[in-house]
């Protein structure tokens, strides 16, 4: 269960995870030790799953940033099977099992068109896929991978 300070915390890991421990207990008044006992306890419930550098794809030249919809053929495990193959696909740097006509919604990532040739090359190649639809982002207006925090979880956990 998460209380005030598993949530404040994780505000500022958000913000910057580089934040040390003692930063972070003196700005919470609370001991060093208790900070990273907490932290601790976050990672092993699976709360924190890692800390990234927030990298700017553009000086990578990773310019071209695509959205393609998915169709494959249904079967027992297929979104298995198939969300494995996709994301083993050079570029794809997310890919996300849906309800409705469309199966998956995968994000990716390439310096120029012939990485995007490549990558719908590759996604025809899977058996298992029926149909394709690849859209070209042109300008990114927001994207954010930070999870808002906000006390209403506290809330929520105590319901359960």
């Amino acid at each position: 269960m998460l209380d005030k300070i598993d949530l404040e915390i994780l505000r500022i890991l958000q913000e910057d995870c580089r934040t040390s421990i003692s930063t972070i207990a003196s700005r919470l008044n609370i001991p060093k030790s208790t900070v990273h006992y907490r932290i601790k306890r976050l990672e092993e419930a699976g709360v924190i799953e890692g800390c990234y550098a927030k990298v700017n794809p553009e000086t990578l030249h990773k310019d071209y940033l695509t959205i393609t919809l998915v169709r494959a053929k249904y079967g027992p495990g297929y979104h298995k099977r198939v969300g494995e193959k996709l994301a083993r696909i050079p570029g794809v740097w997310a890919v996300y099992f849906i309800l409705g006509e469309i199966d998956f919604v995968v994000l990716a990532r390439h310096k120029n068109l012939d990485g995007v040739r490549r990558m719908i090359e590759a996604f025809l190649s899977i058996e298992e896929i029926e149909r394709t639809s690849t859209h070209v982002i042109v300008d990114v207006i927001k994207e954010d991978p930070r999870v808002e925090i906000d006390e209403e979880v506290l809330g929520a956990e105590r319901a359960e």
